[in-house]
């Protein structure tokens, strides 16, 4: 008891320190979930962006073998 009674500062100090250790552990897992759940979305938009540009690329790569092929149609006198 004596010594609880002469190093009662010390004692305080070092289990405010395990709270705040468990605290800021608490706060950090939260955070990654947090970051892990953005990451996720923007991976979810990018994969919808780049969708959408291959959709396009392929319809203009349609459009000019179409185009392509009308011309060589058209020099040889097919139509």
């Amino acid at each position: 008891m004596e010594l609880i009674t002469s190093h009662w500062h010390q004692i305080v100090f070092i289990i405010g320190l395990i709270v705040v250790a468990v605290k800021l552990n608490a706060q950090v897992k939260e955070i990654q979930k947090d970051l892990d759940s953005i990451e996720k979305r923007d991976t979810y938009v990018e994969t919808v962006k780049l969708r959408a540009e291959v959709d396009q690329l392929r319809s203009q790569v349609g459009a000019l073998w179409d185009f392509t092929n009308k011309l060589r149609d058209k020099f040889n006198g097919s139509h």
